[in-house]
């Protein structure tokens, strides 16, 4: 019983699907490491944040690629995350930088740079036309 509780739970933990919508002026398209294995000779792809429409609504970026490692930021909604898709732990994917150029509601707002390095999941990131 216990099993199949935490089995449960982890299915409830991650997104099983992308995130689909329209914020404003941002469009998310699906998971973005759906499409990492198409253009496998990029050095990093943009990234933004999806899935987050839960109590929490942010995305944690950890120090490690694991959810017991620290937590050194945290990433609104359609934050974009700079990665490094061939630098993968799993469902984790290594961070390089992070900026906002919307608001979490798609509004545009000038440039603001969102220093941080680390690891997120991959089932909280999508990609997006801006």
């Amino acid at each position: 019983m216990r099993a199949l509780f935490l089995a449960g739970a982890l299915a409830l933990a991650t997104p099983a699907t992308a995130e689909v919508a329209v914020y404003g002026e941002v469009d998310l398209t699906g998971l973005a490491r759906d499409s990492w294995a198409l253009n496998p000779g990029f050095d990093s792809h943009n990234t933004m944040v999806c899935n987050v429409n839960g109590p929490d609504g942010y995305l944690s970026i950890r120090s490690g690629p694991g959810s017991d490692f620290e937590a050194v930021r945290r990433l609104n909604r359609l934050a974009i995350v700079v990665v490094d898709a061939d630098e993968r732990r799993g469902r984790w994917v290594r961070v390089l930088r992070a900026y906002r150029e919307v608001t979490k509601d798609g509004t545009g707002q000038p440039f603001r740079d969102l220093p941080v390095q680390g690891w997120a999941h991959d089932g909280y990131l999508c990609d997006f036309i801006h």
